[in-house]
């Protein structure tokens, strides 16, 4: 499972898959990521606007890197289990969800 500690800086690199299939993701694709609650009920971080510039990030191979400022999950106040949401429009929106657990930093 992904950790994630609040107020750090995260790069989480996540392969997509369509069917059980990579897929290219359109260069021009908004992808989009935050992190929600694991009922769904509430946003948690985010959503942030991913690149496929991004350090490790290949789109065409289905390869996305959320990357989310310590300035937002520093504003994370529920420790516990959490989804990390990411959605691809492409000429349609497609979503995926992974398990992460949030852990509080102390360290400033």
């Amino acid at each position: 499972m992904i950790q994630i500690v609040t107020g750090d800086d995260i790069a989480i690199p996540v392969t997509l898959t369509k069917d059980g299939k990579l897929f290219s993701i359109a260069s021009n694709a908004v992808v989009k990521a935050a992190l929600v609650g694991a009922d769904h009920s509430a946003i948690l971080a985010g959503p942030v606007t991913l690149s496929n510039t991004a350090t490790g990030a290949n789109w065409p191979a289905s390869l996305v890197v959320v990357e989310i400022p310590g300035t937002l999950t520093a504003a994370i106040t529920a420790f516990k289990p959490a989804l990390l949401e990411i959605q691809v429009n492409d000429g349609g929106p497609l979503t995926w969800f992974a398990e992460v657990r949030i852990i509080k930093g102390l360290i400033e």
